[in-house]
């Protein structure tokens, strides 16, 4: 990677070039953090948007203001419990939405077996996500 990007654009392209180089398994670790960062960055933006400071959603949600750093680092990836306070203290819902499919994915037959894909092992990602620098 180049030291002298003019744009954090142009270093998420240089990463996602990178990622495909080294292959599907890097591929598949980069989307599984896609999913994490993305809810840190709504956390900050909704934040920003409510004009409030990390210490003021940290009252409002009732923990410490480096709890909310660390959500919105990335470096914390917080419960459900924590999800539906910081919700409720930026006015919002922890809701899922359905993914678009992907526009080479083939309607299923009618009577064709469905294939019943593994959940991904979120909560294992969580701890390895919160476990200590050494």
């Amino acid at each position: 990677m180049s030291r002298n990007r003019s744009s954090f654009n142009e270093f998420m392209d240089e990463v996602a070039e990178e990622t495909r180089a080294a292959g599907p398994e890097a591929e598949a670790a980069a989307e599984a953090l896609r999913g994490h960062f993305r809810l840190a960055a709504q956390v900050l933006r909704l934040r920003r948007e409510m004009g409030l400071t990390q210490q003021q959603l940290a009252k409002r949600v009732g923990v410490n203001q480096s709890e909310i750093s660390k959500i919105e680092r990335g470096a914390l990836a917080p419960g459900f419990r924590m999800l539906t306070k910081l919700a409720d203290g930026l006015n919002a819902n922890v809701e899922l939405v359905a993914r678009a499919k992907p526009a080479s994915s083939a309607r299923r037959r009618v009577g064709a077996p469905v294939r019943v894909r593994r959940a991904p092992r979120a909560a294992a990602y969580a701890r390895n996500v919160n476990r200590p620098k050494r």
